[in-house]
């Protein structure tokens, strides 16, 4: 079931081609909620946002306790074709999608050993963070997934090219277009070297992204993820400014059975901003997760430094940093 809750979450990054096993359907899902403190800020009115905006991140702005995210997926695994459709509702779900409840909904089918096709509406895979509080290590969300492609509708076809290379190509609507009826369309490409090093690209006439990521062990208990990410918005910009260069670091170290470590290092810099020319931002966030069962306790530092006053202190005066604090429950099942 993982397996297929990745396909497209890992875009171009591997799947078993041609599997012969008995058809089965699944339904998983979770549950999670937050509490949320700043330290070096207020907790009411703008204390959350840049520069008043309410642009701060897409999730866990607020301060106080909050529901995130309830979700149920379903998923048939046959033995050439299948499909997913992941529901989900909450805050979480609407600063991602407002309105919507259909968070993902393709079919795949295996044409042959080395072809897979898949089309309907899935989450990028670009980066390492996905909308389920439930799918991430850190509960809060980093800038380059609150800001950059987020959803795709299209047609997407993935290829084994043997020798650990997998590739795949699209054609879909424009990057976070759900609805289309814009005629305008995207088309991406990747490529992916055995399922833990992959570079992609998505591109428009007004947008275009590329990411590119890999993985490493360590040791059998510490593992490092790596991304790199630029966006550009073309003329319409996003909130921020027109376009972004995003770097993150991804150290995680499984102390035991039920606890696990992690700091997410990521550095932005936004061209054209709204405060100026360029902008820098670096947020370090330090994260602990603890398991109970199918209960995860997940209690998170983070810190967010800004090249300009983009953030407000206690004083509600205009301040370059903001301290925060997260303690999150997720439930699966």
């Amino acid at each position: 079931m993982k397996k297929l809750l990745t396909i497209m979450s890992l875009a171009f990054v591997g799947f078993t081609f041609g599997q012969e096993e008995e058809p089965k359907f699944n339904v998983t899902g979770s549950v999670d909620a937050y509490f949320r403190a700043n330290l070096t800020s207020g907790n009411t009115g703008d204390a959350n946002t840049v520069l008043g905006t309410g642009d701060y991140s897409i999730f866990n702005n607020d301060s106080g306790f909050s529901a995130g995210l309830a979700n149920v997926t379903l998923s048939y695994e046959g033995e050439t074709v299948g499909f997913i459709a992941d529901l989900a509702y909450g805050p979480r779900m609407d600063a991602w999608n407002s309105g919507e409840v259909v968070n993902e909904a393709y079919m795949y089918w295996n044409a042959s050993d080395k072809v897979m096709l898949m089309m309907g509406r899935f989450n990028s895979w670009m980066g390492y963070e996905r909308l389920s509080a439930a799918n991430n290590f850190h509960y809060s969300m980093s800038h380059m997934y609150s800001y950059s492609a987020r959803n795709f509708n299209g047609l997407v076809a993935q290829f084994d090219l043997g020798t650990d290379l997998r590739g795949g190509v699209g054609v879909m609507n424009q990057v976070n277009d759900l609805d289309g009826n814009t005629g305008k369309f995207s088309v991406a490409a990747g490529l992916t070297y055995k399922e833990t090093t992959s570079l992609s690209f998505a591109s428009s006439d007004e947008q275009s992204f590329i990411d590119f990521k890999t993985a490493f062990d360590v040791s059998d208990n510490f593992n490092v993820k790596l991304n790199a990410h630029i966006a550009d918005f073309g003329d319409d910009g996003f909130a921020l400014g027109e376009s972004f260069t995003s770097i993150s670091a991804y150290p995680q170290i499984k102390s035991s059975d039920k606890m696990s470590w992690g700091m997410r290092l990521e550095y932005m810099m936004i061209d054209e901003a709204v405060t100026g020319d360029e902008l820098n931002v670096f947020t370090p966030t330090l994260t602990a997760r603890y398991s109970v069962g199918a209960l995860t306790i997940i209690p998170e530092l983070r810190l967010d430094s800004a090249s300009e006053d983009i953030f407000t202190d206690n004083d509600g005066e205009a301040a370059g940093g903001l301290t925060a604090f997260n303690l999150a429950a997720v439930y699966t099942f």
